[in-house]
């Protein structure tokens, strides 16, 4: 999403806020986000209005405030402020899934249709949209349709085989349930699946500490210990990552499971179980082990990146690791996203990439940056949860080479000649003006 003359982390055309306001916004967002990681809703939900009063349009704020709502029962509240959000970001995936799921939810069944359809016509491989769209379409009585969707979510499946998970275990529990009906006449809306990360059209990342319900197999019923809806509920754990959105990129995060669109799975130990069924390039020094036989081969090309990486295909699984870092995932979804190699995991073959120009002549602060663009998942590995920077005309980005992880938008790159080391510390320093955002870790 292209913005000029403000600040593109704003929607509506607001112009560029004090550094002090900036300051309180950040401090407030950051902190409900924070709040969200730990499951307090309500006191996240407090830190969100904080910072909307510096940011009333912000579509960060509204759609994390929307996925507080969610998580405290206040379906209509999460309701209009999705669709709020929607005004201006029509055709995001995530925010129609959300907003197709508030209804189920809500008990409005045969209204929850329409956003899950047009979440299938984006992207037609959306496990989740595809469960819940098959529990609506059960609810309305169309159980030969819905058969068809449950099993593009994973109803058939096997039990343990490999790529079994719990959005397949609660598709293949659907088809053996009737629906029930709930109060008043409406179907009962007992919890299947939660919202996802509210991805609109912007830097959507997912920090990864450990295991989660949807990153670990042992965080997940069994399903002789569970039933479906348990099974279910954990099937879609969200994200609640910060959104960012910088100019000329469209980058989003739907899930961190394999299931749903991306081949990455999150596993303890801070290992990236990657799925090669669909294709996938990574780097030859992360590859720590495999399960399956999936076709492994060296990625040709000149330039110092291509002997870097790999490509898998086939069925498989690769086990990928960063010794001293941890996976953190993101999705491009149009525009580019450029990134420090050292910290680069793996991609979709779906994305096409390059060695980008801006670092062809800077090899004295690392290897070129690897510049990906399209549609699909990449996954980095960090320290910590990375700091995205937004880059203004008004207000340029200095910053140590070293913790720059990657960037996206349209900033111009240039290395500092002559830096002072007792100002600085060793090794080259980046400025970056423009606009557009700059993803940086320790």
């Amino acid at each position: 999403m292209a913005q000029s003359g403000s600040r593109s982390g704003d929607m509506g055309g607001s112009r560029p806020a004090p550094f002090f306001d900036q300051g309180l916004f950040l401090l407030h967002l950051n902190r409900g986000k924070e709040e969200m990681r730990k499951g307090r809703w309500d006191a996240a939900r407090s830190e969100l209005l904080e910072a909307r009063r510096y940011r009333p349009r912000d579509g960060e704020v509204l759609a994390n405030l929307a996925f507080a709502h969610f998580h405290l029962g206040d379906l209509a509240d999460a309701e209009r402020l999705t669709r709020e959000v929607l005004s201006t970001h029509a055709g995001s995936a995530p925010l129609l899934f959300n907003l197709g799921l508030i209804l189920f939810k809500s008990g409005r069944i045969a209204e929850a249709r329409e956003p899950l359809e047009k979440v299938l016509a984006i992207v037609p491989g959306h496990r989740k949209a595809h469960l819940t769209l098959g529990l609506v379409l059960q609810r309305l009585g169309q159980t030969d349709r819905a058969k068809e969707h449950l099993r593009s979510a994973g109803a058939d499946r096997r039990a343990g085989a490999d790529g079994d998970d719990t959005v397949s275990r609660a598709a293949r529990a659907a088809t053996h349930e009737a629906p029930q009906p709930g109060r008043d006449g409406r179907e009962e809306t007992s919890p299947i699946v939660k919202p996802e990360s509210f991805a609109v059209s912007g830097v959507v990342p997912r920090t990864l500490p450990g295991p989660s319900p949807s990153a670990s197999a042992s965080a997940v019923p069994r399903p002789d210990e569970a039933r479906s809806a348990d099974a279910a509920e954990s099937a879609a754990e969200p994200s609640t990552a910060p959104v960012v959105r910088p100019a000329s990129v469209a980058l989003s995060v739907d899930d961190a499971t394999a299931g749903a669109q991306g081949p990455f799975l999150p596993a303890a130990g801070g290992f990236l179980a990657a799925s090669s069924e669909r294709g996938i390039l990574f780097a030859r020094a992360a590859l720590a082990g495999r399960r399956g036989l999936p076709l492994v081969s060296p990625v040709q090309g000149d330039g110092a990146v291509a002997p870097l990486l790999s490509r898998a295909t086939g069925e498989g699984t690769l086990l990928l690791v960063s010794r001293g870092r941890r996976p953190w995932l993101t999705r491009l979804s149009g525009g580019f996203l450029s990134v420090d190699p050292e910290r680069l995991l793996a991609f979709e073959a779906s994305l096409l990439w390059r060695e980008d120009p801006a670092f062809e002549l800077r090899r004295i602060v690392s290897l070129p940056f690897v510049k990906l663009l399209g549609e699909g998942e990449v996954a980095l590995a960090v320290r910590a949860e990375p700091a995205l920077f937004e880059v203004t005309e008004a207000e340029p980005l200095t910053i140590a080479a070293a913790s720059v992880a990657g960037y996206s938008g349209a900033p111009d790159v240039e290395l500092l000649e002559d830096v002072d080391p007792a100002t600085w510390g060793p090794g080259p320093v980046l400025r970056f003006t423009g606009t557009g955002t700059v993803l940086a870790d320790a």
